[in-house]
């Protein structure tokens, strides 16, 4: 009998899924500025709220009682990597934690700065506004880019399933 371990919680995979839509969305196919290009900014900020208070809450390995940044937790991961073994009943490892810390502030700057733009009268076309907007997306893809980069990595090298428990919640032991 093949046993498993619940890594993801089913809010954390919505939230993290609709992240990514409402990226893809407003990054590649919505025109900046446009009603649906904010709608979409407005829901993943929502999402990103949500996450946030979530991880108050919530016990399981998306929870902030998870989240280490020490350097014991930081030696600990490149000892696994190392190894090449990454533990089955894990989550996210501190470089993934911080990341994540890192993906939170981009989404938030990101509504910050479009709820200005098109908001508030004052900053109504500033381009000083629409330049620190254009950097935060640009960042937040690099971002992106690099966390699949290290997801596949993790993956193959650590010899542990990343992708699947972001879709089903569940890893193999």
């Amino acid at each position: 009998m093949i046993k498993y371990v619940l890594i993801w919680e089913p809010l954390i995979r919505v939230i993290h899924w609709l992240l990514v839509i409402a990226f893809t969305l407003n990054y590649f196919l919505l025109e900046s500025g446009s009603d649906l290009h904010q709608i979409v900014g407005y829901v993943a900020f929502c999402a990103i709220l949500t996450r946030i208070a979530w991880g108050f809450f919530s016990s399981g390995y998306g929870g902030l009682s998870h989240l280490k940044l020490g350097l014991e937790s930081f030696n600990q991961h490149f000892a696994h990597l190392k190894e090449k073994k990454i533990p089955p009943k894990s989550g996210h490892n501190p470089i993934g934690w911080l990341m994540i810390l890192c993906t939170w502030l981009l989404f938030i700057g990101l509504a910050v700065t479009g709820f200005m733009l098109e908001e508030v009268d004052y900053f109504f076309g500033s381009s000083l506004v629409e330049d620190i907007h254009s950097i935060l997306s640009d960042v937040l893809y690099a971002l992106v880019i690099l966390h699949i980069i290290a997801v596949f990595f993790v993956a193959w090298w650590g010899k542990v399933s990343l992708i699947r428990p972001m879709i089903t919640g569940k890893r193999k032991l």
